[in-house]
């Protein structure tokens, strides 16, 4: 890994594989094998509001394949592995704004939504009850300023990330008690523009740096690693929005203005893509967030298309 400056690059490509759903083929940049094999995907629908169809935000599975949504309504939807939804419930406050970060914590018994625009952490039961609350607006330790992105460790503490100026990660422990910070507003290593999606995984922090388009690396206790690449094969993202961990080892991260997802590896190499900006099959627009389960199920907020993508590699 070593710190570069990112350079866009504007194909998109994906393969299907002999097994899939989609009859679709996009062309590959000749030399470069940046396809991703995908088996099948399916679209989930978000129900309706009144007359009105929001779109999703931030995804988080549970321990049992169910799958924790965050649309922009203000609701936390929960859906069945066959993609139904099965239950909903409304956010304490959602006039100003709406939440824009879930996670399901390590013992599998409760959800830690970033509460945005009310510039708080909200806890809940995976069915809807409130069982804690923390965090005001401010810029010190324990304040927020739209807090958007959330992940846990193996020793439950929890990282919250948010943009707005303060453009750091802040830990907690599990009940919200105040550990460290790192990161600031910039441009530089080891600054953020909108850090919108984190993974935590073997002592390191993940962090989605949106608008400096790249993925920066944090010890778990604060301290700057750099930014994830290949020096060898540098690739481009366009607004990383959310990254998550596969099961594999790889981490598979979305692109908000290039409507795809990208498969990576742990040492930086490119793995594969899939997907581009649209609204037909294999189409995502404005794709906002994005988790994995253990069979590999990918599943994307496609948000501008108010619709989640499962993607099953």
């Amino acid at each position: 890994m070593r710190i570069r400056q990112l350079t866009l690059k504007t194909w998109y490509g994906f393969r299907i594989s002999a097994a899939g759903t989609l009859p679709l083929l996009l062309g590959c940049t000749p030399g470069q094998q940046h396809s991703l094999d995908v088996k099948s995907t399916h679209t989930w629908s978000i129900p309706a509001i009144d007359t009105k169809f929001p779109g999703p935000r931030s995804i988080a599975f549970g321990p049992d394949g169910s799958a924790y949504v965050l649309d922009n309504g203000g609701r936390v939807l929960t859906y069945n592995r066959a993609g139904d939804c099965v239950g909903r419930w409304f956010m304490p406050e959602y006039d100003v704004g709406r939440p824009e970060g879930i996670e399901v914590t390590r013992d599998g018994k409760h959800l830690t939504v970033c509460d945005t625009h009310y510039h708080r952490i909200v806890q809940f039961t995976l069915d809807g009850i409130e069982v804690n609350r923390f965090g005001s607006r401010g810029t010190g330790p324990s304040q927020f300023e739209f807090p958007v992105a959330v992940t846990q460790d193996d020793r439950e503490y929890i990282y919250i990330a948010e943009y707005g100026g303060n453009d750091r990660v802040q830990k907690f422990t599990r009940d919200g008690k105040y550990v460290l910070t790192f990161g600031s507003f910039g441009t530089g290593p080891g600054q953020f523009q909108r850090p919108s999606g984190m993974v935590w995984h073997d002592g390191l922090v993940y962090i989605a740096d949106a608008i400096n388009n790249r993925i920066q690396i944090y010890t778990d206790q604060g301290s700057y690693r750099g930014e994830l690449q290949d020096p060898e094969n540098p690739w481009a993202l366009r607004f990383p929005y959310d990254i998550t961990m596969c099961k594999k080892g790889t981490l598979i991260i979305v692109e908000y203005a290039k409507g795809r997802i990208t498969r990576v590896g742990l040492e930086g190499r490119l793995l594969g893509r899939f997907g581009n900006s649209g609204r037909g099959a294999g189409q995502m627009t404005t794709p906002w967030g994005l988790d994995v389960d253990e069979d590999l199920r990918v599943l994307v907020a496609d948000t501008g298309n108010r619709r989640l993508v499962e993607i099953q590699l």
